[in-house]
């Protein structure tokens, strides 16, 4: 779809709200989902944020509890605590990597608190009144009860103003890499405790906080105007419903309170008033658009929501009622809508159900998500490899990246993982040091250590979160290491020989120089097995599926295998067989640790990367091959006789087709492969897995644009290994961004 023919659909034109360059219309609207464990943001909100972010979208994030006192359900988060904001940044960081706004909605739920929740157990909710809200049900069943609250002193209520303030402001904190959240919304509305203010139906006070509508709006202009002077006015929002009656709610004039609180926000000079439609989807009941008074009396962004799908979003737009439309659960069942209301494509389903739990009843939604397979393209077709179900055949290939800063992985990192993982792929993480002594250079991941596996777990969890198996790549160096890093200067490197290999150069400059290395003593060789079977327990402790012994591209175990490398005359050289002792003790340690079944292999016969050729590579290959069928391992993973290095691609009349029929277990290939001749791996059983490195890199959505046979973004070249968190590495574009 061109530009001309975007602009024509009113929900997909550009928007300048405040400061802020908008895209597109379509805004996420905040939805509570219970999944802020012990009020925390947890890693998993990473993925469900950033699936919705596009550049230049706008997200408004679930009602977030402004202090311990206003905690109302379990599972909701917090904004009170140092801890919440430190929660709170990677999944900021995260929407602001695919360029979107984001703002925090604050929420203090008053007497809709829920009693069986441990923390309110006992203690009364509080309120404009000491009247209970009646329960929440759904199809008959009661999913929450609300005892009676305690009526809010007058001097009770500028604590909670306050309460709002530090709420905002810590919600500016929130941000590390790229910046804050971008602003915040004020909860005012559904029923909550700004809402039991405004609404007649509720606030019963006979103070300056009750009886006229004045004085009704007093507590949320309050609020309004101490957030506003904290945050500045165009990085404030707040919603409201006027019309809605949830949890007991209503008002007898909701038009008159719309239309006062709208004059009324104009006063503080903030960005937008987002208001809730008369109909909406919590009754399933319709009613017409009531909003025009309100949009006329507000002069910032005016945002509507409740129940629009795509063709009144878009007559809502094009007729002047609003500048924005609010979506929730199309965008919760739809993480793509932006790209759907283009396409006017069919929208998955939601199925909404309600289960009971120990402590109360908690409202679970499902989402139910349909995605239709092209089963003529063998890349994506199913495969069980073992236990493991797989939904196509492409493979994330290991990357080495330079951003785990002091060997430790960091928060971009789940970002970037998650960004390329689909339900039933297929990653396996970049090359992992084994042990301090393994480290060939900088800012490469470890995995020997505890704080290693803690800075792996939340990367693990959002692979997981989206349905991804991830393998843990464990790798030893060997003599290709770089002698500029900290801890190698000074130090030599270990290998089969001590002979060096060349400086690695790219365009005439030298990228890496390597120093002799020392000859490992036999005896030492079991000391380095043993650091693989350690390196492989803590992956499993990690969370990992599995681990990839990486036994490629001129690194330890490869030195070992090829005789134009080893010359050693102990066990470990001379004989084919001798040179592939050293690999099949550790892939027998690591079978033996973790099971074999968790355990796969790379190789890569063929290739003389860092100076690693052999004589004769194919029977090499065909050796190992036949020789870890003994170890029953789950999967063999062979480079290509050609490959890409520094750009260039060779290309060999060899095949792994030997090797292929040799090995009984999952075998995948990589090399250079892209749609096609990948398609024709699978379809011929060359491969029953096609990896893929520099495609998925600069393609994080490769599975969808392989069914699409959709144009592919280019690598950058230059910033494969620097260590910006950004820059490209979570920054390509995605097809909605592009299209």
């Amino acid at each position: 779809m061109d530009s001309q023919e975007r602009e024509q659909i009113p929900l997909l034109t550009p928007y300048k709200m405040g400061n802020f360059q908008l895209s597109h219309r379509i805004v996420l609207t905040p939805m509570s989902r219970f999944r802020s464990y012990n009020s925390l943001p947890q890693s998993h909100s990473i993925l469900y944020y950033a699936q919705r972010a596009t550049s230049g979208g706008f997200l408004i994030a679930e009602a977030t509890a402004i202090s311990c006192a206003a905690q109302g359900f379990k599972d909701v988060p917090g904004i009170w605590s140092k801890e919440h904001i430190e929660a709170w940044k990677p999944i900021v960081d995260a929407v602001h990597a695919k360029g979107s706004v984001f703002f925090c909605q604050l929420w203090h739920p008053g007497r809709a608190s829920d009693q069986s929740f441990e923390p309110n157990t006992g203690n009364c909710s509080v309120s404009s009144t000491d009247r209970a809200c009646g329960f929440v049900e759904s199809n008959g069943e009661v999913l929450f009860e609300f005892p009676p609250p305690r009526r809010l002193k007058a001097e009770e209520i500028t604590l909670i103003v306050d309460e709002f303030r530090v709420a905002a402001k810590n919600a500016i904190e929130a941000g590390k890499f790229f910046r804050s959240f971008d602003g915040v919304e004020i909860h005012g509305a559904n029923g909550y405790l700004i809402d039991q203010f405004l609404k007649d139906q509720v606030n019963d006070r006979t103070d300056e906080y009750g009886g006229s509508l004045e004085k009704r709006c007093r507590f949320g202009l309050e609020v309004v105007k101490t957030v506003a002077n904290e945050l500045g006015g165009e990085r404030v929002g707040i919603r409201l419903s006027p019309y809605s009656n949830h949890m007991d709610s209503g008002d007898s004039d909701p038009e008159a309170l719309g239309v006062f609180m709208a004059e009324s926000l104009n006063k503080y000079g903030i960005l937008y008033c987002h208001m809730v439609e008369a109909r909406t989807e919590v009754t399933e009941e319709k009613s017409s658009e009531c909003l025009v008074p309100m949009r006329r009396a507000f002069k910032g962004t005016f945002i509507a929501a409740g129940g629009y799908e795509r063709e009144n979003g878009n007559d809502a737009i094009a007729e002047g009622r609003a500048d924005l439309i609010g979506y929730g659960r199309l965008f919760l069942a739809n993480p793509d809508l932006p790209k759907r209301f283009e396409l006017d494509a069919e929208l998955n389903r939601i199925i909404v159900i309600y289960k009971k739990v120990k402590r109360g009843l908690v409202n679970c939604r499902r989402i139910e998500m349909e995605m239709e397979m092209e089963m003529k393209i063998p890349l994506l077709t199913p495969y069980k490899m073992a236990d493991f179900q797989l939904a196509h055949r492409i493979v994330l290939a290991p990357l080495t990246r330079f951003r785990s800063y002091k060997s430790l992985p960091q928060s971009h990192a789940v970002l970037y993982y998650s960004q390329r993982t689909s339900h039933g792929g297929f990653l396996i993480a970049e090359a992992t040091v084994i042990s301090p002594a393994a480290q060939g250079f900088k800012n490469t991941p470890g995995i020997w250590s505890k704080e290693h596996i803690e800075a792996w777990k939340p990367i693990v969890d959002a692979v997981h979160a989206k349905g991804g198996i991830f393998f843990c790549q464990l790798w030893h160096p060997g003599r290709a290491s770089d002698q500029s890093f900290e801890p190698n200067v000074g130090k030599q490197p270990v290998s089969s020989t001590d002979k060096g290999c060349s400086p690695l150069v790219e365009g005439g400059e030298v990228l890496f120089e390597f120093l002799p290395p020392r000859r490992l003593e036999t005896h030492e060789i079991s000391g380095v097995v043993n650091d693989f079977r350690v390196a492989a327990r803590n992956a499993m402790e990690a969370g990992f599926d599995g681990v990839e012994i990486h036994g490629a591209h001129g690194y330890l175990i490869d030195q070992f295998m090829k005789d134009q490398i080893n010359d050693r005359t102990d066990d470990y050289g001379g004989s084919l067989k001798n040179r592939c002792r050293f690999a099949l003790e550790v892939v027998e340690a690591v079978a033996n640790e973790i099971g074999a079944d968790r355990v796969g292999m790379r190789l890569s016969p063929f290739a003389n990367y860092m100076d690693s050729e052999d004589s004769n590579p194919e029977a090499l290959g065909l050796y190992m091959a036949k020789s870890l069928n003994k170890y029953k391992i789950l999967y063999c993973h062979v480079v290509e006789p050609r490959m890409e290095v520094m750009d260039e691609r060779s290309e060999c009349s060899v095949s792994l087709e030997p090797m292929r029929r040799a090995f009984n277990g999952t075998f995948i290939v990589a090399g250079g492969y892209e749609r096609e001749d990948g398609n024709d791996a699978i379809a011929k059983e060359r491969a029953d897995l096609v990896a893929y490195g520099r495609l998925f890199l600069a393609n994080p959505d490769l599975p969808k644009r392989f069914e699409l046979n959709a144009p592919l973004n280019k690598h950058k070249r230059d910033t494969f290994y620097t260590t910006d968190p950004t820059i490209g590495y979570t920054d390509y574009p995605f097809l909605e961004t592009i299209v």
